[in-house]
């Protein structure tokens, strides 16, 4: 399937995957107040925050050797990765339990519910398992499918939970462990009935996803670091409230983030079987098409917010109306992060994941002083510059390191012109 048929498909479904959450919006700020719909972000936030370790890296390594492997050998692959997330689930289950009785009071979070977040964040991890093998199959609609599913059923739930039973934000939590909870059904279901579910292997395979996932941790944790840090340090040094419109923001500009997970998705099939081709012309094509997609990116962040001050006016309660500030400048960040999407995969190629480790350290150094730095100084909108500003230090590191590791010819126009 071509780049352009499949990117289409997956901005589609991702589309329609991340419409239906956001169609929540008028109602959730309606129906929660400002400090509920703080506390949603920050389970959320922690949620992903536990999702790494959860998965290590298996859905990536999975990626990476799908098109490697015979099928049987990688039905057997991904059976033996598997084994990973249920070491890892009983780690770090007991970790945020001995943790949520200092942890949950600092982010104003009710102790039991803080503990129990390693377990919902695990019921993500077959989904996504189950959707790379899709991705990597070139099988988009049926990643379609999961995707537009979750999310269907993650709204109607909510609607329930909230809107009718009037259950307020633990109503939404809710609704997130039993959609959650039946996209790990069908998934477990569908691995078993075409062989993935089998005993997993000892020594090399486990090993090799052992490494992969280790060398991983660090960036994913890392990441999912700076965006519990800014939400902590608005908890801590502002309130619940300024969490609360942050976050409103935050899932306005998540628009954007449809596109580049869209992207991502379409970008990893496309890109590995021509890094194989090691020819001039061939890596040049590459470089050619990675521009382009950055300047489209840069056209839609343009109009985008453009079109955020109606988004609010018609669709968003009054009392979030301070969210408004914060858009641009998430824009700007996830801007960089288009960029850096371009070419961080090529790190992932070459399985050094362990070099994201150090943009990782460096990124959330910066983000965390940032974070204390800037909305001590500037308020609540603090957080908003400290992102765009980490994510400007990830795509120039990010940079440096895929070409040192994979050159590519970023600047064969620059050498032809000075050749003539």
């Amino acid at each position: 399937m071509s780049l352009r048929r499949a990117f289409l498909i997956y901005t589609a479904s991702s589309i329609i995957g991340s419409a239906l959450p956001l169609a929540l919006l008028p109602l959730m700020t309606r129906y929660l107040s400002v400090e509920e719909y703080g506390i949603v972000a920050t389970m959320t936030t922690l949620m992903a925050f536990f999702t790494p370790p959860l998965t290590w890296g298996v859905p990536g390594i999975i990626s990476v050797e799908h098109g490697r492997l015979e099928p049987d050998a990688f039905r057997q692959f991904v059976a033996t990765a598997l084994a990973m997330p249920l070491v890892s689930l009983v780690a770090t289950t007991l970790l945020a339990s001995l943790a949520a009785p200092w942890v949950a009071p600092l982010l104003r979070v009710p102790t039991a519910w803080f503990a129990a977040t390693p377990l919902i964040a695990a019921l993500t991890v077959l989904p996504q398992v189950l959707s790379s093998i899709f991705r990597m199959s070139n099988a988009p609609v049926a990643f379609g499918v999961v995707e537009v599913g979750q999310a269907l059923m993650t709204v109607l739930l909510s609607c329930l939970f909230v809107v009718t039973l009037q259950g307020h934000w633990q109503g939404r939590m809710w609704a997130y462990i039993f959609a959650f909870g039946l996209a790990s059904a069908g998934a477990l279901l569908w691995l078993g009935r075409r062989g993935y579910l089998r005993r997993p292997r000892r020594g090399k395979e486990l090993g090799e996803v052992f490494r992969f996932g280790l060398g991983l941790l660090p960036h994913d944790l890392g990441n999912q670091a700076i965006r519990l840090a800014d939400r902590l340090f608005l908890v801590t040094l502002v309130g619940l409230s300024a969490a609360g419109q942050y976050a409103v923001a935050a899932q306005v500009t998540g628009v954007v983030m449809v596109l580049l997970s869209a992207f991502n998705r379409a970008w990893a099939p496309y890109l590995f079987p021509r890094l194989r081709d090691a020819s001039p012309e061939s890596q040049r094509e590459l470089v050619r098409t990675s521009y382009g997609v950055m300047g489209g990116f840069l056209a839609f962040f343009i109009v985008f917010n453009l079109l955020v001050p109606l988004a609010f006016h018609w669709f968003i309660d009054p009392k979030f109306d301070a969210a408004l500030s914060y858009v641009p400048w998430l824009t700007v960040g996830y801007f960089f992060m288009s960029i850096y999407m371009t070419y961080i995969d090529y790190i992932f190629y070459v399985k050094k994941t362990y070099l994201l480790s150090m943009v990782t350290t460096l990124n959330m150094s910066l983000n965390l002083a940032l974070n204390y730095a800037l909305i001590r100084l500037f308020g609540p909108i603090g957080a908003a510059y400290s992102f765009a500003g980490t994510m400007f230090v990830v795509m120039l590191v990010a940079f440096w390191l895929s070409n040192k590791v994979h050159p590519m010819p970023w600047f064969y126009w620059a050498r032809r012109g000075a050749t003539a």
